[in-house]
């Protein structure tokens, strides 16, 4: 692809020091009236009001996207409580299962509900909210890259993705006190029913509450809506027209796209096999009542919660995600390989392992889907990008239901080696895409000298090719 892209526009000349630019630079800056929208955020008068304007975005935005996420991983991790309170058993057990007459299902066929949701005809139902939710996690992430700059992705990320660890503690929580629900009504369809009806309400809400983007939306005016605008703009400009076919086919044949899947892939197989085994393999540490074991899965995720933000805030922070990823993912591969081989009788070390690993693997989804985000430089190529990046990486997400069959019960001893081997590989690519994203970063400095600090770039033609583009390492 030809890299020397010249827009349009004229010379651009606000505020720049043409003096100190690099001989070879090619001229692919915003337009001037961009750049002093931009410049505005300088302002001490605006820094003030921008300051206002994210405390009341992160109000309108941030809260609803916690519900939605949080009820919807809710409705897809509680199939793993469910099994406990006999949701694989026959159908003409005491529990009314979902197996054939008083047969429980075959591992296999269990392993298949985790991907769908039941057996038969409930089977449909599973496979429609797998759809449904995976559109929802790839459309937030670009939803978000609209309203936050790039060194903000982070937390916010973590505020759409932090409730799943506290979904994984509340659902276990609420497992344990539907438990004791005294009805003739299976303990298992009340799971279903109570955890998945406020996700159908909030659905319906958010049409209301949710603005549409900076450019367009009916919950900011006067000086708020400008500052939305100048945000907008301001670390990189995209002249809104058709979506152009060339820019749908620049993520397909973009390499870092597939080192990005690479650091996502093994990640979802771990989280997949935690959401629906978790459950079971802490009731085969030794906690074996079900409302017990269902009470000991809400530790982990706990810690997990806190991690994700101390992480998250630190990828922010210091403007880097490999080694976030890659540090969180080899405790988490230390953490495996202890609870692969530490002896069973040592409940209390493999329990604290759990915690780790748990907490760990949920940390490193932030700054990774963040890191996605961050690097697709214009919005087609991101909308494109982000959908090839979720599905590609929840292919993880299937695997991860064959970790852990009954079969290996109690010591999961394949299942726990198999994600210590996920984490290692996580760790590698993290490390591989981070260095070879400073290598183009630096080949761009050297070639065309570095970017004009609080220059916005135009994305429209070349998005992440174009010179003065730098990656978020």
């Amino acid at each position: 692809m030809n890299i020397d892209y010249k827009p349009s526009n004229e010379r651009r000349s606000f505020d720049i020091d043409i003096s100190t630019r690099h001989e070879n630079a090619p001229t692919d800056y915003a337009p001037d009236d961009v750049q002093k929208k931009s410049r505005n955020l300088e302002d001490p008068e605006w820094a003030i009001q921008q300051k206002r304007y994210l405390r009341k975005l992160d109000f309108i935005i941030l809260p609803m996207i916690s519900l939605l996420y949080f009820f919807e991983y809710l409705d897809r991790g509680n199939i793993g409580n469910a099994k406990l309170y006999g949701f694989d058993d026959g159908h003409s057990t005491v529990s009314e299962g979902i197996g054939p007459g008083t047969k429980s299902l075959t591992p296999t066929q269990w392993q298949l509900t985790c991907v769908a949701y039941n057996y038969a005809g409930a089977l449909v139902c599973r496979l429609f909210l797998g759809i449904f939710e995976g559109l929802f996690g790839t459309g937030i992430v670009y939803y978000l890259s609209l309203w936050y700059h790039r060194s903000e992705m982070g937390v916010r990320v973590f505020w759409f993705l932090g409730p799943t660890a506290i979904a994984g503690a509340f659902g276990g929580l609420m497992a344990y006190g539907i438990g004791h629900i005294d009805s003739e009504t299976p303990i298992w369809k009340w799971l279903f029913l109570i955890e998945g009806v406020p996700g159908l309400c909030l659905g319906i809400l958010c049409l209301w509450w949710i603005p549409d983007r900076p450019s367009k939306n009916s919950r900011f005016s006067g000086r708020y809506q400008e500052i939305a605008e100048a945000r907008y703009h301001s670390e990189s400009f995209d002249v809104a027209g058709k979506i152009q076919l060339k820019h749908i086919l620049l993520p397909v044949t973009d390499w870092r796209l597939y080192l990005q899947v690479a650091v996502y892939l093994p990640t979802a197989g771990m989280l997949s096999s935690i959401s629906g085994f978790l459950p079971t393999v802490v009731r085969d540490l030794g906690y074996h009542e079900p409302t017990k074991a269902n009470l000991m899965t809400v530790p982990p995720y706990a810690c997990a919660f806190v991690l994700m933000y101390i992480f998250a805030w630190s990828s922010d922070h210091y403007r880097e995600r490999g080694f976030h990823c890659a540090a969180l993912a080899t405790v988490t591969a230390i953490a495996y390989a202890l609870l692969a081989f530490l002896p069973e009788s040592q409940l209390h070390g493999k329990y604290a392992c759990i915690c780790i690993a748990v907490a760990c693997v949920y940390a490193t989804y932030s700054p990774s889907h963040a890191w996605a985000a961050n690097n697709f430089g214009n919005e087609t190529k991101r909308a494109v990008g982000m959908g090839l990046y979720t599905a590609l990486g929840n292919l993880g997400s299937i695997a991860g239901t064959w970790f852990y069959p009954t079969t290996d019960a109690p010591q999961f001893r394949k299942g726990h080696a198999v994600c210590m081997g996920l984490a290692i590989a996580t760790a590698s690519f993290a490390l591989i895409n981070s260095f070879a994203l400073k290598a183009v970063n630096s080949h761009r400095d050297k070639k065309y000298g570095k970017p004009e600090p609080g220059i916005s770039i135009d994305v429209t033609e070349l998005a992440d090719d174009s010179p003065h583009f730098r990656f978020i390492t």
